[in-house]
């Protein structure tokens, strides 16, 4: 009887083919942890960048309107009512050239005055989403009115249907067909609790937030000249001009930068 005999791998031949995977798989799973951790890194910068851009652009957009269907009428105040490194408080009418409601986005007319009511072309739900009023009334909307070099703002007091309730009564006589806008009051801040950066309309309870994990947010503010004004507070009179800085940090701890400066068109 033959007996055939099968030779195997020996002990140390085992151990060095093990430690030889052994490297090969250890260079593998690194290079898949440093491409994973670059993925990571990579989209949380743009997340944050993602966050400072869309921040930073509707920031811009509304603070160009400060003023806007404000100056210049009968009534109004200064078009920036508080300004610090780290807030702004604007009237505007942040609906720009028409206000957004009814068929078309139809733009308001008056249809019927008296001194302290205005009736509006405007249907019911489209004055609701255009004209605000709130449990405090003192951060109401305001009207604006305008037939040709005729024009003025006064707070809203009450609104019933598409006829808003003014405060005070119009200091002048408008004719059907004139000019109606909405100003409303708005605030930028950051939100030192949660790092958020918040926009408020009005008497809105509670802020809107438009960004998280905002580290900082200053505005700088220029005069006509542009130059540099103090921030503690600025003469709120002389700003033409402002610069926004805001920081984005990612959720790896990276952060991105980001900075614009505005120019609002409706201040002299």
């Amino acid at each position: 009887m033959r007996v055939n005999k099968t030779k195997g791998y020996s002990l140390i031949e085992l151990l060095i083919t093990l430690a030889i995977a052994g490297l090969i798989g250890g260079a593998i799973l690194g290079v898949y942890k440093v491409s994973q951790d670059t993925y990571i890194r990579a989209s949380s910068l743009e997340a944050a960048q993602d966050g400072a851009r869309g921040g930073l652009d509707r920031m811009a957009n509304e603070l160009r309107l400060i003023g806007s269907y404000w100056v210049g009428a009968s009534g109004a105040g200064n078009a920036i009512t508080t300004a610090s490194s780290t807030s702004i408080t604007f009237m505007a009418n942040v609906d720009s050239s028409s206000v957004i409601g009814g068929a078309g986005g139809n733009e308001a007319t008056a249809t019927a005055l008296t001194a302290n009511t205005v009736t509006l072309s405007l249907n019911a739900t489209a004055t609701a989403d255009a004209f605000k009023v709130y449990n405090n009334p003192a951060l109401n909307d305001y009207i604006y009115i305008a037939n040709g070099g005729t024009r003025e703002v006064k707070r809203i007091d009450t609104i019933n249907g598409n006829t808003l309730t003014l405060t005070s009564a119009l200091s002048s006589t408008y004719p059907v067909g004139s000019l109606v806008r909405d100003v409303k009051t708005i605030t930028y801040t950051r939100n030192t609790g949660n790092n958020t950066l918040t926009r408020t309309q009005g008497g809105d309870l509670t802020p809107d937030p438009i960004v998280d994990n905002v580290t900082v947010l200053t505005f700088t503010y220029f005069d006509t000249v542009g130059g540099a004004l103090p921030a503690s507070p600025p003469n709120l009179g002389l700003i033409r001009e402002i610069r926004i800085d805001l920081t984005v940090q990612s959720p790896d701890g990276s952060a991105r930068y980001m900075t614009t400066r505005v120019k609002p068109r409706s201040l002299p």
